[in-house]
């Protein structure tokens, strides 16, 4: 009876519930990865459109150009991603890479836009004021400038998807990456229209949308570790 007993030991459910709860943390670590990438995303794109606005004139104009250059580079970014996260050893530690670098740039595209819209001025004088070279151009500096970085935050939902479903389980982990993404993007929109951006200017507005995407990068490597 002995020898039984110490056979059936091993085979105790509580041996499975360490690897469980640390897979749990992993994954809402994870969210809230996702959760500041997308309030990151959505700081640029206020900003972009004030920049924008400002360098080319109209904001509606500015505004229609930003959004299809933004919306633009999402997919991209979502459409390489989604084709090559299944196949990574470690699509968590992408991810890290994917918004360190989105910081970067998110910062960059500030100056590059106004930079951008000098050349523009000096553009559409040379070409006489006609409306179809002035839309062309608005279109080429807001492609050229916020593409890669929309292409980036493109990046971050197949990722994080990829690497949760590994941990919860596929349609677990798309249906609460997906809502803290859209519910971090409904932040960003709000604390930068009413907040960041007259209290602090754009430059520092989007200083701080790269602290989110910092942060974004930090959780993430969070999860790798915990690996």
């Amino acid at each position: 009876m002995a020898r039984r007993a110490r056979r059936k030991g091993p085979a105790q459910p509580t041996e499975v519930a360490a690897p469980v709860a640390g897979t749990s943390g992993r994954f809402w670590l994870l969210v809230v990865a996702v959760f500041f990438a997308g309030v990151a995303s959505l700081i640029y794109e206020v900003v972009w459109i004030r920049v924008l606005g400002l360098s080319l004139g109209s904001t509606a104009v500015a505004f229609s150009v930003m959004l299809s250059a933004f919306l633009g580079g999402l997919a991209l970014g979502g459409w390489y991603m989604g084709k090559r996260s299944d196949s990574m050893t470690s699509p968590v530690n992408t991810l890290m890479w994917v918004e360190v670098a989105a910081a970067v740039l998110g910062v960059l595209a500030i100056p590059a836009l106004k930079g951008a819209g000098r050349a523009y001025v000096y553009a559409t004088v040379a070409l006489a004021g006609s409306a179809l070279a002035s839309l062309t151009l608005r279109s080429v500096v807001a492609l050229v400038v916020m593409l890669i970085p929309a292409t980036l935050f493109g990046m971050t939902f197949p990722l994080a998807t990829v690497a949760g479903g590994r941990m919860v389980g596929g349609q677990k982990a798309a249906g609460t990456i997906a809502a803290a993404s859209s519910f971090g993007s409904a932040v960003g929109a709000l604390v930068c229209g009413l907040w960041l951006e007259p209290a602090f200017g754009l430059l520092t507005a989007a200083v701080i949308g790269a602290g989110f995407n910092l942060l974004a990068a930090a959780c993430a490597f969070g999860v790798h570790r915990r690996a």
